[in-house]
């Protein structure tokens, strides 16, 4: 019996020692990045860069698998139900994990419960713009001018952010910009240099090329800070402190994926996110690179934003179904 036991134990050990472990075996085949928007947008164009290096650094393929729709909810829920063994990840937004449980009733899926964060690996930068014949330069313009006409200043938004986004410029300005909403980014533009709409929320990848071209006005960044395409533009938190709220990417795995291939693909990431030509190719098109620290330091994000988003929804009272 001594013996048998010396046996066994002698060979748990040698199969410890013959055995790799999960991290070094993982990945073995190609790994689906799930993107909850249609071909073509900045959330795309960001997959498409990160999964061909991520796929150089992993050695396996990354497949862009877009799955638009419903406001990344479609998307989202084929991640949230996934087998958690790191083959299907998500590029979830901010919306995706921060406001669409405040916007939904019903959700079909937990963004605190079913995902394992990653990394925050991007901000897309929003800006208020301002048709040319609007007499603003600047955001202290922009509050001032909406003070001495309330009521009287449309803005356009084209997305639930935007539409939180104004919402809270609303409150910390204490302004009434009344919001027109648009079905995309192109038709407020249009809206915009038409004329019908003298303000709007947009995505600096989009409103940038106008702005240069002296076809409309930004007077302002949503985010924290200024962007490194353009540093002569202020953010909107610099005349109302504290305003900040920018559409941010990431990528989660489903909840339950060992703590091993989470650290992986961290490390796959904060590579690609150092590469100089993932970065350049990045700004370009109005994408700010950036990963977070660690995957705890993403989940510690997750919360105050999600904190941060919940009092604004609820404040005005948005609802998305």
């Amino acid at each position: 019996m001594k013996f048998l036991a010396r046996l066994t134990v002698a060979a748990g050990t040698l199969l410890a020692f013959a055995s790799p472990s999960l991290g070094q075996t993982y990945p073995n085949r190609p790994i689906t990045m799930i993107v909850p928007f249609a071909p073509g947008g900045p959330a795309d164009v960001l997959a498409r860069l990160v999964g061909q290096k991520m796929a150089d650094d992993l050695g396996q393929q990354v497949i862009i698998d877009n799955r638009p729709g419903a406001n990344t909810i479609i998307g989202a829920q084929v991640v949230a139900k996934a087998k958690p063994d790191g083959y299907t990840i998500l590029l979830a937004i901010d919306g995706t994990l921060v406001m669409n449980p405040f916007l939904y009733s019903k959700l079909s899926y937990d963004p605190f419960k079913d995902f394992e964060p990653i990394a925050k690996i991007a901000d897309i930068p929003s800006v208020l713009e301002a048709n040319n014949n609007v007499p603003v330069k600047n955001v202290q313009d922009v509050i001032n001018l909406a003070k001495a006409k309330p009521g009287e200043l449309n803005i356009g938004v084209s997305t639930p952010t935007s539409q939180v986004t104004a919402s809270l410029f609303n409150m910390m300005a204490g302004v009434n910009l009344v919001q027109v909403p648009y079905k995309g980014g192109t038709t407020q533009i249009t809206g915009i240099l038409a004329g019908d709409i003298q303000l709007g929320m947009e995505s600096a990848n989009i409103a940038l090329p106008l702005w240069r071209e002296s076809k409309i006005k930004i007077v302002g960044l949503t985010g924290g800070k200024r962007m490194s395409l353009a540093p002569e533009i202020p953010t909107v938190g610099e005349t109302v402190p504290g305003f900040d709220l920018d559409i941010w990417q990431s990528v989660v795995a489903p909840a339950g994926t060992p703590k091993e291939i989470v650290a992986r693909l961290y490390a796959s990431l904060a590579k690609v996110m150092a590469n100089a030509e993932i970065r350049q190719k990045l700004l370009a098109v109005g994408i700010e690179p950036g990963i977070s620290k660690s995957p705890e330091e993403f989940a510690t994000l997750i919360k105050s934003q999600a904190e941060t988003r919940e009092k604004v929804i609820k404040a005005v009272g948005m609802k998305l179904d």
